[in-house]
């Protein structure tokens, strides 16, 4: 799909819901893909041999490390969710040199962070993995895993701001096709490791980072060198105080609302474990299974960012409101007919990804997937409405919700189900279900105050450079 045919789908074609899954299914492909990677990490570990117990301390580990991964990686997803916006709305007002520059220095940003992230967890994976409960087996196999996954981290952030550049102009297909081949290379080589090489929990960490690193010099070649893409200039990099600032005004709600996020999971992670690994191997694989599911729901959510991005960047608020709804009853519908699809095969699911002789890990992933589940399109409804906030600017928004539904209702649920009841691990489940249809009366809130407008600063003497387009 050429630029001038994203474009006419973004802001002019009337057929605002065809425009919206033909760039949606590239991205829902790929989110599809990750989710399978995760479920062959725990379908090969789970068929290791050992007793259910070892196998459990081997799935706790990875269970545990995922909340923490995504803390460190909070930061790249806010850098990548601020260049969308920033970049769409100057895209949409005509811009083309300063989206270039801008395109130049979140790529800059996302280098010096993510060496830093990398430190930063390679030094601290024992005490993290110790302040999260881990113990004994567990506790050795999340510091060998955090360790590999923490040297992923550059990587990971030079693609998500390759990413961003690249959504912010309706080009969904290019990062799919790196993420496609990264995913497989990935697939392959856990297989090779864990059940061939017999590595275990290292095998599967090696893994990932191989095939993480392995698809970033194509990125790179695709910002500087394609024919076929915009270009990036050696001379744009670097660092630029009043860019900085902008960028930071849009990234840091973003990757605060990130962090904060996955800080309450890692919170209810760890409380979690405190009930056993089994119940922790139980609760992280329903989220798996969970995951499949949201996955259409995602990849709308980042096509409608754009989209909203691009129309308030035109002067368009109108086509960018009926966007956000077009694309709200699509994720609904979607989740509906996914739930009631997916909830009477939960077992057989569960058993595929564990196994069928880890009995007790399945009993826990059925009992959760059905009330997770349930909540379903609730979050079809909570993920639009933060990319109608991202896309129109108003990251703070996004940032509250967030916070709200982890640490105001769903962290204090979970503590006083566990200390104040005696439904035991159950109250795990409860306290999602109610912070998940609680935080819709927030959102609706908040959604009306959106005001649609331009949130970057628009030259009107700047003139848009004419080879350039992204």
């Amino acid at each position: 799909m050429g630029q001038r045919t994203r474009k006419y789908l973004i802001l002019e074609d009337k057929n605002i819901m065809k425009g919206i899954v033909v760039m949606a299914l590239p991205l829902f492909f790929v989110n599809l893909l990750k989710s399978l990677h995760d479920i062959v990490d725990s379908f090969f570990l789970a068929r290791m041999d050992g007793t259910e117990d070892a196998i459990a301390s081997t799935l706790a580990a990875i269970n545990i490390h995922w909340p923490i991964y995504n803390i460190f990686n909070a930061l790249g997803i806010g850098l990548g969710i601020a260049g969308v916006g920033i970049i769409s709305q100057y895209l949409g007002s005509g811009k083309e040199r300063t989206a270039k520059t801008y395109a130049a220095k979140l790529l800059t940003y996302s280098v010096v962070l993510g060496i830093i992230v990398n430190a930063i967890l390679f030094l601290g994976a024992p005490l993290i993995a110790r302040m999260m409960g881990a113990q004994g087996l567990t506790f050795d196999y999340a510091v060998t895993y955090f360790r590999y996954r923490s040297m992923e981290f550059t990587f990971v952030y030079i693609f998500l701001a390759y990413q961003a550049i690249r959504q912010a102009s309706g080009d969904t297909f290019s990062p799919v096709i790196l993420s496609f081949a990264s995913i497989l290379i990935n697939m392959f080589l856990t297989w090779l490791f864990i059940s061939v090489f017999h590595m275990g929990i290292a095998g599967a960490g090696l893994s990932t980072l191989i095939g993480q690193a392995i698809i970033v010099p194509f990125a790179v070649y695709d910002l500087f060198f394609s024919n076929d893409h915009p270009r990036i200039e050696v001379g744009d990099l670097g660092f630029d105080g009043h860019i900085i600032k902008e960028i930071s005004k849009f990234a840091l709600p973003s990757a605060t609302a990130q962090a904060f996020s996955s800080l309450g999971f890692a919170v209810i992670q760890a409380m979690i474990l405190s009930y056993g690994d089994v119940v922790s191997s139980g609760f992280s694989t329903g989220n798996r299974i969970s995951s499949l599911l949201l996955n259409p729901v995602m990849a709308i959510g980042s096509v409608v960012t754009a989209y909203i991005g691009q129309n308030i960047g035109a002067n368009n608020p109108d086509r960018a409101k009926k966007s956000y709804q077009m694309a709200r009853n699509l994720s609904v519908i979607i989740m509906v007919i996914g739930v009631l699809i997916i909830i009477p095969f939960a077992k057989p699911i569960a058993e595929f990804i564990v196994g069928p002789k880890n009995g007790s890990i399945v009993a826990v992933t059925v009992e959760y997937s059905i009330w997770i589940l349930g909540t379903q399109p609730l979050m079809a409804i909570f993920q639009t409405h933060l990319s109608v906030f991202n896309g129109s600017g108003n990251n703070k928004y996004a940032l509250f919700m967030t916070f709200t539904r982890l640490w105001i209702l769903r962290v204090p649920l979970v503590l006083f189900f566990k200390y104040a009841t005696d439904v035991g691990y159950a109250g795990i489940w409860y306290a999602m279900v109610i912070s998940n249809l609680t935080i819709l009366f927030m959102g609706s809130y908040l959604y009306r105050k959106v005001k649609f407008q331009r949130k970057v600063f628009i030259d009107e003497h700047e003139e848009p450079l004419d080879n350039f387009s992204i």
